[in-house]
């Protein structure tokens, strides 16, 4: 364990999601007196967890690892769960036109007949090519569609890549990078185990939701102060320290993290005397997209594939699941896990529409899909919406990322619109938590006075041992 520093510093973390619970474990190992805040009833951001009806428990939005995945892994091994996280075999199948078709292995893609045979090669060498560029740089300022439509052909990229590209990232589709493509079929591949065709995916028994109460054990035990469903009415300061208001309250510290989306941190902070017109502007330029899914419990399996790729553009959702297909029946206790899902804008109606409502559209949608499904054998379902869950990388935004170090005096900001040109996940949620932890850290030590002196630090450990 890393000694404590000698001066603990008061340090706030606004977001209790992965990148903010990674921070908050860091700077409590140092010895800081850690407040972690939460607008949510829960820890966990977009892995927050909840529980079927019998109590088996599953995460809102479905995650899962690669074997690359080193941050997460190598926090898997320090908070002391690597043993529940265990590798799978994936499987994947493609509707187009109301069929299914196997896709993964090469010999399926060239079996995948909406393409000609000439297509199916060349959409096989244009994956081979990707992988073949050693650099993502030169990728930055052409989007994915343009290129793909070069090296793949108009054709096959509006029957393969269109229908993902517009699923994934809706009325942007036709702005994102191909240096955000080229690192998703790295990242793909690269989790083959050598000499098998297919990718394996991680996924911890009991699922994620373990290693968020193994960071808030950690947290309590070193006297952090746990927050949730604790919004945050601003951020300012007072007398050149950050401060936060909370429920009319004005408390101070000698550091704020915003774990929370970068438009997120231009509200709170927008009367901050340090806020200027144009770091405001940088922060909500970056665009987001809203999330909405549906878990289902069936009676019967309607699927023995892991994901399944909609390549129509009529779908009314852009993700099929099946949890239970990846990781095991005997490890889900029986059941039978679907995840429905898709990105839509903040302020489209399945953001908002009735719960009964969005089942009855994605159900006809899977009936469509799987003539195996009927709704009559859904045992359960359970309806979550994220706002600003996915970040548009369009070929402008490597130049538009705000620093990890604000122009706020004391504030810092991490979230996954820093992520580039890797798509937001866990591992990289836990990857610039380590980062910005370290940035924090050092500020700190360079920084002579201490609200925790001034106010009482003993007071503090008191109270973070009675939450």
């Amino acid at each position: 364990m890393t000694e404590p520093s000698v001066t603990p510093a008061r340090v706030a973390i606004v977001g209790g999601g992965f990148t903010g619970l990674t921070a908050a474990y860091e700077l409590a190992k140092e010895g800081h007196l850690v407040e972690v805040y939460e607008a949510a009833p829960t820890f966990g951001g977009l892995v927050a967890g909840f529980e079927l009806e019998d109590g088996f428990p599953l995460e809102r939005a479905y995650h899962f690892l690669y074997t690359t995945d080193e941050w997460m892994i190598g926090m898997a091994e320090e908070l002391g769960i690597r043993d529940k996280l265990t590798f799978h075999p994936s499987s994947i199948k493609a509707f187009h036109g109301g069929r299914t078709y196997g896709f993964t292995t090469p010999l399926e893609l060239l079996s995948f007949s909406p393409l000609s045979f000439v297509d199916r090669v060349r959409t096989g060498l244009t994956g081979l090519r990707t992988l073949s560029l050693k650099k993502w740089q030169p990728l930055t300022t052409i989007t994915a569609y343009d290129w793909l439509c070069k090296v793949n052909g108009k054709r096959a990229t509006d029957i393969v890549w269109k229908p993902l590209l517009v699923g994934k990232f809706d009325v942007y589709w036709d702005k994102v990078t191909m240096a955000w493509l080229w690192t998703r079929i790295h990242v793909r591949q690269t989790s083959k185990i050598k000499g098998e065709q297919t990718e394996r995916l991680g996924y911890f028994e009991g699922g994620f939701r373990i290693m968020v109460e193994r960071w808030l054990e950690e947290l309590s035990a070193r006297g952090a102060v746990l927050r949730p469903a604790t919004p945050i009415q601003s951020f300012t300061e007072v007398d050149g320290k950050p401060a936060l208001v909370i429920d009319g309250e004005t408390r101070r510290f000698d550091a704020v993290l915003g774990a929370i989306p970068s438009n997120a941190l231009a509200r709170a902070a927008q009367d901050h005397p340090a806020m200027t017109p144009e770091y405001s502007k940088q922060l909500t330029d970056i665009d987001y997209l809203g999330a909405a899914l549906m878990v289902i419990t069936t009676t019967e399996p309607i699927t023995d594939t892991y994901w399944h790729q909609i390549h129509d553009l009529d779908a009314p959702f852009l993700v099929f699941l099946s949890l239970d297909s990846l990781i095991g029946v005997e490890n889900t206790g029986g059941r039978y896990i679907y995840y429905v899902g898709d990105y839509v804008q903040n302020d489209d109606e399945v953001m908002t529409m009735d719960e009964d409502e969005l089942r009855e559209r994605w159900y006809a949608g899977l009936e469509k899909l799987l003539p195996d499904f009927s709704r009559d054998q859904v045992a359960e379902s359970h309806v979550f919406r994220f706002r600003n869950a996915q970040h548009i990388v369009d070929v402008t935004f490597e130049s538009r990322i705000p620093e990890m170090k604000t122009p706020l005096p004391g504030y810092f900001l991490a979230n996954f619109s820093q992520v580039f040109p890797e798509d937001r996940g866990t591992n990289y949620a836990v990857r610039d938590g380590l980062k910005v932890a370290a940035l924090m850290n050092a500020a700190l030590a360079a920084d002579g006075s201490r609200v925790a002196q001034q106010e009482d630090g003993a007071a503090l450990r008191v109270e973070a041992a009675a939450s």
